[in-house]
């Protein structure tokens, strides 16, 4: 585990056991420092060649919705291209943040997310989204044997 230099209110670790990039906010951001902690997470996700993040916003006052078009249209779209496959994401949210999340008729539901070359699950349990991360990893890992067998 490599735990990475990193603003106050982001702390940045990368899990080599697992190679899972863990970035936990520590407070509520201006719309300034996520886009800049957003920025630092995909520095290392491409330093340490890593496609699967795990996102912990539980410790937010709210869950930033402010920030859905700047992902949409300019964060997410930089993944692929930036680590050349597809990216997987599991958000970890407070239960109550996600059910003001999922009422919002602003931000997108998670098939928003379907056929793009990036993944976005969204979870209340880290356990259960580290199980999520895993399965993507097993499942690229089948695609990889299915295209090297053609």
């Amino acid at each position: 585990m490599l735990t990475l230099p990193s603003e106050e209110y982001l702390q940045i670790v990368f899990r080599s056991d697992l190679n899972v990039l863990v970035g936990r906010w520590m407070r509520q951001t201006t719309p300034s420092e996520m886009q800049q902690g957003y920025h630092d997470l995909l520095d290392v996700a491409v330093s340490q060649n890593c496609r699967r993040w795990l996102v912990d916003v539980r410790r937010r006052d709210h869950a930033n919705q402010d920030g859905t078009p700047w992902m949409q249209q300019t964060f997410f779209p930089q993944l692929a291209p930036r680590l050349g496959s597809k990216v997987s994401l599991a958000y970890l949210f407070a239960p109550s943040h996600l059910n003001d999340l999922e009422a919002d008729a602003t931000v997108p539901p998670l098939t928003y997310f379907d056929g793009r070359p990036y993944r976005v699950q969204r979870f209340v349990e880290e356990h259960i989204a580290m199980s999520w991360l895993d399965n993507c990893r097993l499942e690229e890992q089948h695609e990889l044997s299915q295209s090297a067998i053609m």
